[in-house]
């Protein structure tokens, strides 16, 4: 019976480890997030400033677009397939990662923040540029048709504040 015993302890003690791991990784994307929402916040006091700003009748928009570092993350939070069409052209597939537990509880987080702040987010997009280097936003997935020509610059965020 003493084995048996010891089994459960180390179930309940790894469960617990478990807990704490999730814990912390839940704490760190609170924490990412809420750097995120004061970066958002940074940017628009500056586009305040400068008049970087449009009216609409009584009210005030400012828009901008929000990029991510893939190092404040563990893996990276995209996926990238290549392929070949007619042995000539190059095409890339560009999808969200479904296994990065860390980036689903950012977006959740990111969310809730920018709900409380008043900042309209619009979904998770990546910044193209063209070849005459006009940005242009996609959402995820997406394909990349012509890499030679269109680059992606950032992943974020596109947000606007109305006040």
């Amino acid at each position: 019976m003493q084995f048996i015993d010891q089994l459960r302890e180390e179930i309940r003690l790894h469960g617990d480890m478990e807990t704490d791991f999730r814990s912390r990784r839940y704490h760190q994307a609170q924490n990412l997030a809420g750097k995120y929402v004061d970066m958002i916040e940074e940017e628009a006091r500056i586009a305040a400033r400068s008049g970087n700003y449009e009216r609409l009748e009584n009210r005030a928009l400012i828009s901008g677009f929000i990029a991510l570092n893939e190092k404040d993350f563990d893996a990276p939070f995209v996926t990238t397939e290549r392929r070949k069409k007619f042995m000539r052209h190059k095409q890339y597939i560009i999808e969200l990662d479904p296994d990065n537990e860390l980036f689903e509880v950012f977006l959740s987080a990111f969310r809730r923040l920018c709900e409380a702040e008043n900042i309209i987010c619009h979904p998770f997009q990546a910044q193209i540029s063209d070849k005459d280097g006009n940005l242009f936003y996609h959402t995820l997935p997406m394909t990349l048709r012509n890499p030679k020509k269109e680059k992606i610059v950032a992943y974020g965020f596109p947000y606007q504040i109305e006040f």
